[in-house]
C-alpha cells in the first residue's frame, strides 16, 4: 500500500466510556476527526485516531473500536469493515500497542495504562454510491458509517470532524453544524447524528432558499447549465412548504439537499438527503417530474422514518440487521406522500397524480410476486435480498404495495369520519405523540390504533391486505373519493391458476382464491395448504415456474392439506392476462365523495 495515501486524523480527547447502567450524564471530553486527502486519486482514506483519558472496557486493559455494518436508510448489511486496511495502534509517544480483531467489525486494543491511544487505518473508497464512501481527484462523498469508528458503548459521545481538502477543492457540504472559529470543522452531538450526516467535498454548486426562516441549501453536481436553477429552487421551496404545512412543523435548524447528478439512489437523513440521479434527465419534462418526486420522497422521510418511525428504527444496533415488518409504512407511505405533497404544492395536477397511481397499480398487479408475498413479509425479508430486491417473480416491493395501502388507509379514514379525519391526522398524531412527547418509535399495534382512532372504527380489511397477499379491491376504496377504476385485460404469456399464497414450512398456504378461476373450479379454498405440485415440494418459485412455463389447457396435479387431511386434485390452467388501469371521476358522485376528492387532492393553485 502506497505511503502517499489520503489521510484522516481522528482525535479523541479526555474520553470517558460510560457504563450501560450509569445515568445518562453528559460524557466527558471530546472526540475529533481530521480528514486529509493529499492524494484523492488513490481511492483511499487513511485514519489516525487519538484517544486520551480512556476508561477501559470489561477486560480492564482493553478498548474495543467498532465500525457499523450498515447505514440507516439503506436496509442492507454492507460490511464496511472489509474496506478497512492496515490497522495499527500506538500510545501517545508512538510506542506500538497490541491489538486483535475480535469480530468482523471490532478491533480490540490493549491500551493498558497508556495516557492516549492512537489508531491508524485505511479505508478503500472506490464505489460511487450514496451508501458507500468514494474519493477521486475531483470530489469525495463520505457515508460516515463506513468511515468513522466509534468506541464500544460510546455511541452517545459528541464528536467533531475537520477536513483538510486537496488544493483546488473549495466546498464541504453537509447537514451538520460548523464549529465557530475552526475552519472546515463540523460538530455532531453523538455518533447517531454523525452516521446520519453524509459529506460531499469538491467544487459543487450551491443554491439556497428559506422556509419559515430556516435555511435550505441545494448542493448540485453534474446538472446541465441549461436546467433552470431558479425553477429548481422555487419548486423545492414549494415542496418543502407543502410538506411542513402537512405536519405542522419544521423540525431542524437547517437542511441540505445533496443533489448528485450521476448514478442512482437516495438516502434520507434527519438534516439532509443524499440523492444520485441522471442530471441530463432534468432537461426533459418527464425526467424533471420524476426527479421532483424522487426529491420529495427523500425529503418526506425527514418526517416519516427519521422522526415518525417503528421502534426497530432507532436507537440503532449498528452490529446487525434492525428488523421490522413496518417498512411498508416507513417507505410505502413516503412513496404515497411524495406525489400528494407535489399536488398540494401545485407542482403536479390531479390528473397526473391519478394517472401515476393507475400506472403503479398496473405495475404491482402485473408482477407475479404479489400473489406470494405480503407487504409485512417484504419488509422483514428485505435485509436478506440484493439491493434491487428479491426474486421479482415471487416477491414484492413494500414501496409499491405500501403506497397503495397508504391510499386505502387515507380514503377509508376520510369516508368513515365523514371527511373530518385523514391519514394526515394520523401522521401528525404520530409525530406529536411519539416523536415529540414520548421520544420513541411506535409498535405495529400502536400504528394501527392511531389509524383506527382517526377512522372511528375498524380498518381490519386494509391491515389484512398488509399482512397477506389477498387481492386488493381498489375500486371500493377509490369510490370513497368519487372515482371509478376501469380495468382492461389482454392475454399474456404463461398460464393462470387464480390463487394468492403465503409461504409455510410445509408448503404454500392459500390466502385468496379468485372467483371462477381454475383453482376455484378444482375445489381449492382459502387456508388450504398446497404441499406438492406435479410431484415436487410446493414453493412460491416452483408454482410460479409452472405457471410461467405453462399454457392454457395444461393440467397440473396439486396435493393439498385441509383440516389435517391430504387431498389431490388435477387443475386445468386458464389464460393468463396483463391488466391496465385507468382512474376517472364518477359521473354523479354524492356530496361526501366530492368533498373527499376535493380535500384529498387539493392544490394551492
Amino acid at each position: 500500500m502506497s505511503a502517499q495515501k489520503a489521510r484522516i486524523l481522528f482525535v479523541c480527547a479526555a474520553l470517558l466510556t460510560l457504563s450501560i447502567s450509569a445515568p445518562a450524564a453528559p460524557p466527558e471530553g471530546t472526540m475529533a476527526f481530521t480528514v486529509s486527502m493529499p492524494q484523492a486519486g488513490s481511492h483511499q482514506f487513511h485514519v489516525a485516531l487519538r484517544c486520551a483519558g480512556l476508561s477501559n472496557g470489561p477486560g480492564g486493559e482493553t478498548q474495543d473500536f467498532k465500525m457499523p455494518v450498515w447505514t440507516p436508510g439503506f436496509y442492507r448489511i454492507l460490511d464496511y469493515a472489509k474496506y478497512v486496511r492496515d490497522f495499527r495502534a500506538a500510545d501517545d509517544t508512538g510506542r506500538a500497542l497490541p491489538w486483535e480483531k475480535v469480530a468482523k467489525n471490532t478491533w480490540r486494543v490493549v491500551s493498558g495504562d497508556a495516557s492516549a491511544v492512537v489508531l491508524n487505518y485505511d479505508v478503500e473508497a472506490s464505489v460511487s454510491f450514496v451508501a458507500r464512501n468514494y474519493i477521486d481527484d475531483q470530489r469525495a462523498f463520505i457515508a460516515p458509517a463506513g468511515l468513522f469508528m466509534h468506541i464500544a458503548r460510546g455511541i452517545r459521545h459528541p464528536v467533531t470532524a475537520t477536513f483538510q481538502m486537496p488544493a483546488g477543492w473549495a466546498r464541504i457540504s453537509t447537514g451538520l453544524d460548523p464549529v465557530a472559529g475552526q475552519p472546515n470543522t463540523f460538530f455532531a452531538p453523538d455518533f447517531d447524528v454523525l452516521y446520519d450526516s453524509p459529506f460531499l467535498l469538491g467544487n459543487q454548486e450551491t443554491l439556497q432558499f428559506s422556509v419559515v426562516g430556516r435555511p435550505h441549501t441545494m448542493v448540485i453536481e453534474n446538472v446541465p447549465a441549461s436546467v433552470n436553477r431558479e425553477k429548481m429552487t422555487s419548486d423545492l421551496q414549494r415542496m418543502v412548504e407543502a410538506a411542513t404545512r402537512l405536519l405542522g412543523d419544521v423540525p431542524y435548524k437547517h437542511y441540505t439537499f445533496l443533489l448528485m447528478g450521476k448514478g442512482n439512489g437516495g438516502i434520507e437523513h434527519a438534516n439532509s438527503a443524499a440523492i444520485s440521479f441522471n442530471g441530463d434527465s432534468l432537461t426533459k419534462e418527464d425526467g424533471y417530474a420524476r426527479w421532483l418526486s424522487y426529491v420529495a420522497h427523500e425529503y418526506f422521510h425527514n418526517f416519516n422514518v427519521k422522526r415518525i418511525r417503528p421502534l426497530a428504527l432507532g436507537p440503532f444496533d449498528y452490529d446487525q440487521e434492525n428488523l421490522t415488518g413496518m417498512l411498508w409504512v416507513s417507505e410505502g407511505l413516503s412513496v404515497y406522500y411524495e406525489d400528494l405533497v407535489l399536488v398540494r404544492a401545485g407542482l403536479m395536477t390531479r390528473g397526473q397524480y391519478l394517472d401515476k397511481m393507475a400506472g403503479a397499480i398496473a405495475k404491482f398487479e402485473n408482477a407475479p410476486g404479489h400473489r406470494y408475498q405480503s407487504a409485512a413479509e417484504s419488509s422483514l425479508n428485505t435485509w436478506g435480498t440484493l439491493p434491487g430486491g428479491g426474486d421479482r417473480s415471487t416477491s414484492i416491493s413494500y414501496y409499491d404495495n405500501g403506497a397503495m395501502l397508504g391510499a386505502m388507509l387515507d380514503l377509508k379514514i376520510r369516508n368513515e369520519s365523514h371527511n373530518q379525519k385523514s391519514l394526515d391526522d394520523v401522521m401528525r398524531s404520530l409525530y406529536r405523540g411519539y416523536y415529540q412527547r414520548k421520544a420513541r418509535g411506535f409498535t405495529d399495534a400502536e400504528f394501527r390504533s392511531e389509524c383506527e382512532k382517526a377512522a372511528g372504527g375498524s380498518l381490519a380489511e386494509v391491515f389484512d391486505y398488509a399482512s397477506t397477499s389477498r387481492e386488493m379491491d381498489y375500486a371500493k376504496y377509490l369510490a370513497y373519493a368519487g372515482l371509478r377504476v376501469e380495468t382492461t385485460a389482454e392475454e399474456a404469456a404463461g398460464a393462470y391458476l387464480g390463487v394468492n399464497t403465503k409461504t409455510q414450512d410445509d408448503g404454500l398456504s392459500i390466502t385468496d382464491v379468485a372467483p371462477e378461476s381454475p383453482a376455484q373450479s378444482a375445489g381449492l379454498a382459502v387456508e388450504d395448504r398446497i404441499v406438492n405440485l406435479d410431484g415436487a415440494h410446493a414453493t412460491a418459485k416452483s408454482l410460479n415456474d409452472l405457471l410461467s412455463a405453462g399454457k392454457p389447457g395444461d393440467k397440473i396435479k396439486a396435493q393439498f392439506s385441509r383440516s389435517g387431511a391430504t387431498q389431490e386434485v388435477e387443475i386445468v390452467l386458464g389464460k393468463n392476462s396483463k391488466r391496465s388501469y385507468k382512474i376517472a371521476p364518477m359521473d354523479a358522485p354524492n356530496p361526501l365523495q366530492s368533498e373527499i376528492l376535493k380535500d384529498w387532492l387539493r392544490s394551492r393553485q
